[in-house]
């Protein structure tokens, strides 16, 4: 697994995460419209696996 610094550790209610994702792959839906392959599209793919991943983890 990549670990990429600084690491932050946010806690955030179900919904605050949902509007989040949502956000992230608005963004990411932008950048593969746009064609962009800037080192962003890889910082918000790693968000964006968090918060599905935290979101899988939660009851």
């Amino acid at each position: 697994m990549a670990i990429i610094e600084p690491v932050v550790h946010v806690d955030l209610e179900r919904i605050e995460a949902l509007e989040l994702l949502g956000m992230v792959l608005a963004h990411l839906n932008h950048a593969e419209a746009e064609g962009d392959l800037s080192p962003r599209v890889a910082t918000l793919m790693a968000i964006r696996d968090e918060i599905v991943t935290g979101l899988r983890e939660t009851p």
